[in-house]
């Protein structure tokens, strides 16, 4: 008899590889401005509510400052909003009767399969970084020679930055990650005077010789959603959600083909990015 596993098992089995899916490769979300939730994106009357945009809130001016007022109820704040086109990913994976029965593990597509999609949802993010987008780079420089002098560059150019959290390519992030201290890898909170530090290996997807980005958490706009599933559809899925560390709910599915009587598996998730502010946010390019 074939092994079966539930969807809330699988969400168990995430827990447990989930940081070493995220923390090795992909941006830490919510390093910046994030509007994810669990709950469902709504239906429109069209039918594509997981296509459909979402508003990103964006408080872009305060009230005039009032001196000795005689009337405390005056005075307007400015309160934007990003509009963020949203796409539903899914990233099915299955195992048949035959491998499940040889003792084959579920664990190991798990791993790969959340892998992909997160970094796909990486890739989303990293397109936004362009010198269309963000202007001309804050440091321009072949990534092995980058010092301490550089990262003070980077300072005085972000001043009026609330946060400056910076994700550069591996060869930029290890010339300060690499010391005497053997615990000094990871994400540096506070290093170098920044709020962090932090690796993200694949920069394909951004823009020409990007290789790292430095942003306040309002330089980038990102939206969550589950997807809407009808009543019929859930009675036929075994479901649950998993939060993963950067705050991202992702819904896990599984249901049996009576043809094949596979066993599949599916990550979904609706998510959208747009720039915010874009004076809050510099690329970093290679020389």
């Amino acid at each position: 008899m074939a092994n079966s596993f539930s969807a809330a098992t699988i969400a168990d089995i995430i827990l447990g590889s989930e940081m070493l899916v995220l923390q090795n490769k992909v941006i830490d979300l919510d390093r910046f401005a994030t509007n994810f939730s669990g709950d469902a994106i709504a239906l429109t009357r069209n039918g594509n509510g997981a296509r459909s945009s979402l508003h990103v809130d964006l408080a872009s001016g305060a009230s005039a400052t009032q001196t000795n007022p005689t009337n405390y109820e005056q005075g307007d704040s400015t309160l934007g909003a990003v509009s963020v086109a949203m796409n539903e990913y899914s990233q099915p994976f299955h195992i048949t009767p035959a491998q499940a029965g040889s003792g084959r593990k579920i664990e190991k597509l798990l791993t790969v399969n959340l892998h992909a999609l997160q970094d796909k949802l990486d890739s989303v993010v990293k397109g936004l970084m362009t010198t269309a987008n963000y202007g001309t780079a804050i440091l321009t420089k072949d990534p092995t020679t980058v010092t301490s002098a550089d990262i003070k560059t980077i300072i005085q150019g972000t001043g009026k930055f609330s946060q400056r959290n910076l994700v550069a390519d591996a060869s930029f992030w290890a010339q300060f990650a690499v010391t005497t201290d053997k615990n000094s890898l990871g994400v540096m909170d506070g290093a170098y005077g920044l709020d962090s530090l932090s690796l993200s290996t694949d920069w394909s997807g951004a823009g020409s010789n990007v290789n790292g980005f430095v942003g306040d958490v309002s330089a980038i706009a990102m939206a969550a959603r589950l997807p809407e599933n009808t009543s019929e559809v859930n009675e036929q899925l075994d479901m649950a959600t998993i939060e993963l560390p950067n705050g991202l709910v992702v819904q896990v599915c599984k249901w049996v083909s009576l043809v094949s009587r596979n066993t599949w598996n599916s990550f979904d998730v609706v998510f959208g990015a747009g720039v915010g502010d874009a004076t809050a946010g510099k690329l970093i390019q290679s020389a």
